[in-house]
């Protein structure tokens, strides 16, 4: 039984290694923070986009801003996929989930494992567009902060195509390049 039980956390450990998107474990990565750009709204103008479970925005309290990686995505020419940094086990990448029309963004785990649902309820993006430094999608929208109950503001992508409230702020997501780093702090 306990054979069984090592051979069966190892096999997790090997799938869940291997779902970690291939990057140059040699070379060094380009690491960027998201920041917010928003002239007029002062309290998110400038702030950097924190991770608060799986749910990604401005937090009005101290956190460490969320630091990602690109790499090219195999599904458009183009498009980028953004990983998180620093890479652990489980592969994590920011992505959009939620109802066509507005969709949040997240820390999603595994992301090569996320699908759209059959019945179209959930979708989930994620690949991105880079254009002059600002994140953008590839669909039709445009980013909203949305303010939350706890103090801070949630970043959604909205399409126009259903009614939301008016509680929301139209927010531009700059990509910040900060620094470079090997892959996992590891020594070339």
């Amino acid at each position: 039984m306990q054979l069984v039980t090592n051979l069966l956390s190892l096999a997790l450990v090997a799938t869940s290694t291997w779902a970690s998107p291939l990057v140059g474990r040699q070379s060094d990565l380009q690491l960027y923070q998201l920041q917010v750009s928003s002239p007029g709204h002062d309290t998110i103008d400038g702030q950097y986009l924190v991770a608060n479970g799986t749910d990604i925005g401005v937090m009005l309290d101290s956190q460490t801003p969320v630091q990602v990686y690109t790499t090219p995505s195999s599904k458009e020419g183009g498009l980028l996929e953004l990983h998180t940094y620093p890479v652990g086990i489980v592969d994590h990448a920011i992505g959009l989930h939620g109802p066509p029309g507005l969709m949040n963004m997240v820390d999603l785990a595994n992301p090569k494992g996320k699908t759209t649902d059959d019945d179209n309820v959930v979708n989930v993006w994620d690949t991105f567009r880079l254009v002059e430094e600002k994140l953008t999608n590839d669909g039709t929208g445009k980013w909203y902060a949305f303010p939350t109950q706890r103090g801070g503001y949630v970043v959604k992508w909205y399409d126009g195509s259903i009614g939301i409230t008016d509680d929301y702020t139209p927010v531009e997501i700059i990509m910040e390049g900060i620094a470079k780093a090997n892959y996992n702090n590891r020594p070339n």
